[in-house]
């Protein structure tokens, strides 16, 4: 299984993804609890 691949948090190995999300061309799998957290900033893509 794949894991969360948060670009902004890069020890999550949490395999519960939930979406996922381009940056910089790639697609990257994103867990629950991190979306909460990618949600929630002010973070300009």
């Amino acid at each position: 299984m794949e894991h969360c691949k948060n670009p902004w948090k890069h020890v999550c190995v949490s395999e519960d993804i939930k979406l996922y999300i381009q940056v910089r061309g790639e697609n990257l799998p994103i867990c629950q609890q991190c979306w909460g957290q990618i949600a929630d900033q002010d973070e300009v893509w």
